[in-house]
């Protein structure tokens, strides 16, 4: 029979990690957001950007970032063995953000906006 030992001595419940990809796509939309905020916001004191391109460029990269996390979550819980799980994360991950950056977009006429 196997023997279980607490993790912690504490009488608080602990802290579960978050487990489905809503979750975590909550968390990559902050860190998203705190990312794109932090880099936005030395451009806008720099005057290299308005306070309203700051705005949309932060949110959109939240969003962005949130949809890749909770994508690349759905994708590597359908892997087993921690490294395709991981290799899985990285690649979907990145083709998402590939696919959501504004750079990588064609306008109508067929140039690159």
């Amino acid at each position: 029979m196997t023997q279980y030992y607490p993790l912690s001595t504490n009488r608080r419940p602990m802290a579960s990690l978050p487990a489905t990809p809503v979750e975590m796509g909550k968390i990559g939309a902050v860190v998203g957001l705190c990312g794109a905020g932090a880099a936005n916001l030395r451009r806008l004191r720099k005057h290299e950007m308005s306070g309203g391109e700051a705005l949309v460029d932060t949110l959109r990269s939240g969003v962005a970032s949130g949809l890749a996390t909770a994508t690349a979550t759905l994708v590597a819980s359908r892997f087993r063995q921690a490294p395709f799980s991981l290799l899985a994360t990285l690649v979907t991950g990145t083709a998402v953000m590939y696919a959501l950056n504004a750079e990588n977009r064609k306008s109508p006429t067929g140039e690159e906006v």
